[in-house]
């Protein structure tokens, strides 16, 4: 099976987010635009409108390419961590679309201006910045309300490069809140109580646990990225396949491994649960003091988390695969089997970057009223797939 790179996803998901970014905002635009009344003007004063506010779109479209290229070359450098780089994509999409909405807009008012006094719009006439500040003092408006340039109408490449590329140092704090989805894999197995860890009732290697959840960090102090808090919810499905050609039973209120009749090729015992999942995490970063005062913190790449977690038993499955000695039956068997539907314990996890090793302990046992107490664990591994900054 083709395993994926998490840091290839981590990148091609980045790119989904600006694009996200972008279009959403040129969305927005395209419905301020269908707004737009075109009925005033001559057929021809319309095409010429129409290509004029057109042409906004598609200068700054190749200047925001210009933008990324940028980035991704002081990325590349070494010069911007990916968070920043991110960001910084996202708030030049952000200014991109505002910059298209405000020019598209004054050109729209320009012409509806020139049409309700002079009685027609030449399009050639908002040609260059000077005749744009005429056109605006004429209106009565205040031309450092808008703030775009209006170098995009020139096509000198001079001109062009007098725009003054998006700066790191005027980004805000870094965000105290992230989001990301997590996804891991785990050995999972049951200890009674008393017993130890390397002697149990179940197969270690074939006693399995899948987890896929969405979780959010938040710092917990303004000025440091040390002391993080993790909270979120996953889907956890946990696995037990016994040992000896033995099954789940319920006997009245207690639930008990008992030898099954005919030669089991397979007998496995699956519970799905929902589980918040809440940690407090330690870890080491840097930190950039940026020319107005805010700070931007990295990632914390050495991790380590310690917590715990509640849930509720969602469903319970006995699958089991056997010949009865006529032909091969599968059988599944879903029932409460007894199990507690209140879920707790403690977990803990040590990590570097995007990749983490976990282990969780359920301090309530599987069954309610068994004689012997008989508690879940796991130790496996966690990925983070994608993040997001939240504010």
């Amino acid at each position: 099976m083709t395993q994926i790179n998490p840091q290839k996803l981590k990148i091609m998901l980045a790119k989904i987010t600006l694009i996200i970014a972008l279009m959403s905002s040129l969305f927005c635009l395209q419905l301020q635009a269908q707004d737009r009344d075109f009925s005033a003007f001559s057929e021809e004063e319309t095409i010429g409108l129409k290509q004029l506010l057109n042409r906004v779109e598609t200068e700054e479209k190749s200047f925001l390419k210009t933008k990324v290229k940028d980035l991704n070359t002081r990325l590349e450098e070494g010069n911007l961590s990916p968070d920043e780089a991110q960001d910084l994509k996202i708030l030049a999409a952000e200014q991109t679309a505002k910059t298209i909405a405000d020019a598209q807009n004054l050109v729209f008012d320009w012409a509806s201006f020139q049409k309700e006094k002079y009685g027609e719009v030449e399009i050639d006439q908002f040609g260059d910045y000077d005749s744009y500040l005429l056109v605006i003092n004429e209106m009565g408006l205040n031309p450092s309300k808008f703030n775009f340039d209006f170098n995009f109408f020139k096509n000198s490449p001079k001109e062009k490069n007098k725009r003054k590329p998006l700066n790191e140092r005027d980004l805000p704090y870094s965000p105290r809140t992230l989001s990301e989805l997590f996804i891991s894999i785990s050995f999972n197995n049951a200890v009674l109580d008393g017993g130890s860890i390397d002697n149990t009732s179940f197969k270690f290697g074939g006693s399995r646990s899948f987890e896929i959840g969405y979780e959010w960090s938040t710092r917990l102090f303004k000025e440091s990225n040390f002391l993080r808090i993790n909270y979120g919810v996953s889907f956890q499905f946990n696995g037990l396949k016994p040992k000896n050609n033995t099954i789940f039973v319920a006997n009245g209120e207690q639930t008990v491994l008992e030898p099954f009749e005919f030669d089991l090729e397979k007998a496995k015992f699956r519970m799905d649960n929902l589980i918040l999942p809440v940690h407090l995490q330690f870890g080491n970063s840097k930190t950039t003091v940026l020319d107005n005062g805010n700070k931007r913190f990295t990632d914390q790449d050495f991790k380590v988390g310690l917590g715990g977690f509640v849930g509720i038993n969602l469903l319970n499955t006995q699958k089991l695969k056997f010949d009865d000695g006529r032909r091969d039956e599968k059988l599944k068997q879903r029932d409460d089997f007894n199990t507690n539907n209140l879920l707790y314990g403690l977990s803990a996890f040590v990590g570097w970057e995007t990749v983490a090793i976990f282990a969780q302990y359920n301090l309530n046992p599987i069954f309610t009223n068994n004689v012997t107490d008989l508690n879940n664990f796991q130790i496996g591994v966690r990925l983070l797939m994608d993040r997001r900054h939240q504010n």
